[in-house]
Parts: structure tokens; C-alpha cells; sequence
């Protein structure tokens, strides 16, 4: 693998952790043989096959991994697309079929009767409004802008995902938000494609009387489109879904405090803009749920370092998994921070490091950083083990090299730990 590691992929997570490559490294004799990245990969191969074409996309048969993360290219009706690691692409693909969903339900009368409502309706000056929200919140500094709290805030606040006054103000925002939970959907995601089209349904079902409910029963082949995951991220995504984003971050703040994270880490955290509101909840929540374990706040030390969405995306799928594990594993655990990357040490002395990688290949750059790790780690009191728990594959000459050193392997954790890797998928399980 080569760890030079480029601006704008997802390994750049393991520069800023200062290099997961050092966890994955082999120890092993010059005339070991070594793939060298990129490594070509077949989506054939490595997804299922429903997942490879829909209405609206198709991923390329050609998959190139750098030794740990894979990236897909896609074609779509909105354009290209180039996606790095499998969680981000299944975010991506679940937005995707949402969005063929919610243009079906363009083309249905009660939407067109809500649309024509809407046109006559009191709320098609607020949306005039925030067309050129710069000029016009000036006369609402003291009108509507001080109703509630959010509403407040939004006057002055840049946060991208912050709706504007008139929306918070005329209902829009929650309508968005319902319409996003049942559609499946994050309503905060970057997607700009899945923003334009759910802007519109909820600028027209807030003006024009349209239900969630009553859409979803109009859209042709979408009954039983919304699908609830289990336990936490379930409960997260309705606090998402209810409440505002002031309501939000006072939420996410406390928990994050009750954890022991300092405040001024907290705060950076939840200011980090590469994680939507609704990432943050994820991550904060399942962090949350994990009473057995201690110095949580390590995790978050690690966590605040995300300098991009994908990275975002990470982070919060390992929170997901070390919660399951902990879950699945019934036993106390303390977080331990190697070279930045966060571990859990169990109570009986193993060091487990769990990590949403996609395809761990035997590469040549990885050979001499195992040993310096190993030494590391040997240093740390109590250490009677290590493991490593990966979400999907690790490849023979990999695995073999690795246990050589003294590492236990899991893979495919996301199926072990009944993670659903598509957290809003339609009956799939996943992937590599």
C-alpha cells in the first residue's frame, strides 16, 4: 500500500489517525511476494449483484483498491460519480434509489394537486424569500427570526445544513425532515441531486397539504419503502427526523459531555463541517450506548480529525461497529489510542481494533511498519493479545502474514455483528 496517502481519499483518515498503515503492517523476508496498489478489483465480484445497476446508476465493472479501501465509479442520470470505500457507496446508492422514488411521486396527481395548491399558497413568498436570503433576513432580524431558538440562530448562522428563517418559520424544514425519514434518506445529506428534488417535495407538501404518508401510498411500487434499523442508529435518526438542529446540537453536546469529552473537543466536534447533523447524532449515539466502555472520549480525539465527508462516513461506521461488538461481546472495555487510532482493550488484556475497511491486500509498503506497531503495543501494560476485526475482506497472503505476527482476524464483522452495512437497505446484506 502506499502510504503517501493523497489529499481527498479516504485514506487520508489514517494520516490524520497518523497512519493506520502502521496497524496493518507485515513483518515478512525480501523474497515474500506483494500486490502492489492499485489493485484491480471487479464489482462483480465484490458486490451483490442487485446492487451493480438501478433505474438511474450503474457502478463500473473496474473497482481499484489501495490495499485497505476500495473506489467505485458510477454513471448516473445527475452525472458521474467517483466513491471511495463501500460505506460511502452504499450512502450513495440508497440516496440514489430514494431519488427515482421521489420523482415517481412527481408524476402523481396528489403531488401535481399539492404543486397547484402550493402556487396560491401563503408559503410561496417564503420560498421567494430564501432565493436571495442575503438581502431579505434583514427585515426579519426582528420579526420572525426571534420566534424560537433555531429560528434565531439561523438569522446569523453559516452552517450549510442550517435551514434559512423563512423555512424554519413556514414549516418547511420539518416537512423536509419527515419526508427524508420516510423516504429512507439522511436530510442533510451533500448530495446535491437528492437536495434539489427533496427542496422541492417539501417546499410543496408544506405549502400544498401533502403528507408524507399519503405520497409515499401514491408512488407505484413504494409500499413499505421505509425500513427501520434497529436499536440505536433507529432511535438516532428519529431525533433527527423531530428535531431541529439547535435541539440537535444541545443534544449531542450533553451526551458528548456525560462522556467525559472535554468541552472544547466537544465543541470542535460538533462545529467539524465534514459531518452532517445527522452523522454527528449517529456517531455521538452510538458512542453514547456503549456503557461497558470506558474513555470514550479517545474515540472523539480521533474522530474530530475527519477533513472530508468520506472520512466522516468512516469514523461513524466504526463507531457503529465497536458499539455492536461491544454489544455482541458483553464485556467491559477501556478505548486505548495507538499512533492516534483508536482501540479497545478488553478486560481480559486483548487489544481489538475494529475498522470498516473494505479489502486488506498483502502490499509491500506495509512490511516494515508491523513490527514498530508490535513494539508499541508490547510496551502497554496487560496486552495479553490483538486482534483485528475488519467489516469485509482480508485476502489470504494478508491474513496469513498477519496471524504469522500475532494478530487474530476477523472479517465480514458487518454480517457477524448483524450490522445492516446499507444502514437504510431493502433486504440485502453487504458486501465485499
Amino acid at each position: 500500500m502506499h502510504c503517501s496517502l493523497r489529499v481527498g481519499t479516504v485514506v487520508t483518515l489514517f494520516a490524520a489517525m497518523l497512519s493506520l498503515c502502521s496497524l496493518l503492517s507485515l513483518s515478512a523476508g525480501a523474497s515474500e511476494e506483494f500486490q502492489k496498489p492499485p489493485i484491480t478489483l471487479e464489482a462483480s465480484e465484490v458486490l451483490p449483484k442487485n446492487l451493480l445497476t438501478g433505474p438511474n446508476y450503474r457502478i463500473k465493472e473496474t473497482v481499484k483498491n489501495d490495499g485497505l479501501v476500495n473506489t467505485y465509479e458510477l454513471e448516473t442520470s445527475y452525472g458521474p460519480l467517483s466513491v471511495e470505500g463501500t460505506v460511502h457507496l452504499l450512502v450513495r446508492l440508497n440516496e440514489l434509489k430514494a431519488l427515482q422514488r421521489m420523482e415517481k411521486l412527481k408524476e402523481t396527481g396528489v403531488y401535481k394537486e399539492a404543486l397547484k395548491k402550493s402556487a396560491q399558497g401563503p408559503l410561496k413568498g417564503a420560498q421567494a424569500l430564501v432565493t436571495d436570503p442575503a438581502e431579505n433576513v434583514k427585515g426579519a432580524e426582528t420579526g420572525i427570526g426571534r420566534w424560537f431558538s433555531d429560528v434565531g440562530r439561523s438569522i446569523v448562522n453559516t452552517d450549510p445544513h442550517q435551514a434559512h428563517v423563512p423555512e424554519t418559520a413556514a414549516g418547511q424544514s420539518p416537512t423536509r425532515r419527515k419526508f427524508a425519514y420516510d423516504f429512507g434518506i439522511n436530510p442533510y445529506s451533500g448530495y446535491q441531486p437528492l437536495q434539489k428534488v427533496l427542496n422541492d417535495i417539501s417546499w410543496t407538501a408544506a405549502a400544498g397539504g401533502l403528507t408524507s404518508k399519503v405520497a409515499l401510498s401514491a408512488i407505484p411500487g413504494a409500499a413499505g419503502v421505509m425500513v427501520s434499523t434497529a436499536g440505536t442508529a433507529d432511535a438516532m435518526k428519529t431525533l433527527v427526523r423531530d428535531k431541529s438542529l439547535a435541539q440537535l446540537e444541545k443534544i449531542n453536546e450533553k451526551k458528548l459531555l456525560a462522556m467525559g469529552v472535554p468541552a472544547g473537543l466537544a465543541k470542535k466536534f460538533l462545529k467539524n463541517p465534514h459531518y452532517n447533523p445527522q452523522e454527528l447524532t449517529l456517531l455521538a449515539g452510538e458512542l453514547y450506548s456503549m456503557k461497558n466502555v470506558k474513555d470514550r472520549q479517545k474515540f472523539i480525539v480521533s474522530a474530530v480529525r475527519a477533513t472530508e465527508e468520506s472520512l466522516a462516513l468512516f469514523m461513524r461506521a466504526q463507531a457503529q461497529m465497536i458499539a455492536a461488538y461491544s454489544a455482541y461481546m458483553k464485556a467491559q472495555a477501556t478505548f486505548v489510542n495507538i499512533s492516534g487510532t483508536p482501540f479497545l482493550k478488553t478486560k481480559d488484556g486483548v487489544l481489538v481494533g475494529l475498522f470498516p475497511l473494505d479489502h486488506i491486500a498483502h502490499t509491500p509498503t506495509l512490511v516494515h511498519r508491523e513490527k514498530a506497531l508490535s513494539e508499541a503495543i508490547s510496551k502497554l501494560p496487560g496486552i495479553k493479545g490483538k486482534e483485528l476485526w475488519i467489516g469485509w475482506k482480508v485476502d489470504t497472503a494478508a491474513r496469513k502474514a498477519l496471524e504469522t505476527n500475532g494478530w487474530r482476524i476477523q472479517e465480514r464483522v458487518y454480517d457477524m455483528l448483524g450490522l445492516r452495512a446499507l444502514d437504510w437497505a431493502d433486504d440485502q446484506s453487504c458486501c465485499p
